[in-house]
């Protein structure tokens, strides 16, 4: 699925919900999905005993969720974020032959 479509998606699944979110507690929320991956990562490399073992696709998907809905409130195109930043890493990182001065 296509970043555009998930932010079209996301953008129709809030319009159709009771659940009324600030702009602060969307930034809260993103924060508190990413420390739900960190604390997953720790228990399943074991470093967090006696806990089941965590789902981390749907942590990762919960992110994404918080991600989108923080960008949709900006109007950001998450797909030419991607883009500018692919372009930026290809020309620091990938392309090693050119250095720049």
């Amino acid at each position: 699925m296509r970043l555009k479509k998930l932010q079209d998606w996301t953008k129709e699944a809030w319009k159709k919900s009771d659940k009324k979110v600030d702009e602060k507690d969307e930034l809260l929320f993103l924060f508190e999905e990413i420390g739900e991956v960190a604390e997953a990562i720790r228990i399943q490399n074991r470093l967090k005993k006696n806990k089941p073992a965590p789902d981390l696709e749907d942590e990762f998907g919960n992110v994404l969720l918080s991600l989108i809905t923080l960008a949709n409130r900006y109007n950001i195109d998450l797909e030419k974020g991607m883009e500018k930043t692919m372009k930026r890493v290809e020309e620091r990182y990938i392309k090693r032959g050119r250095r720049k001065k």
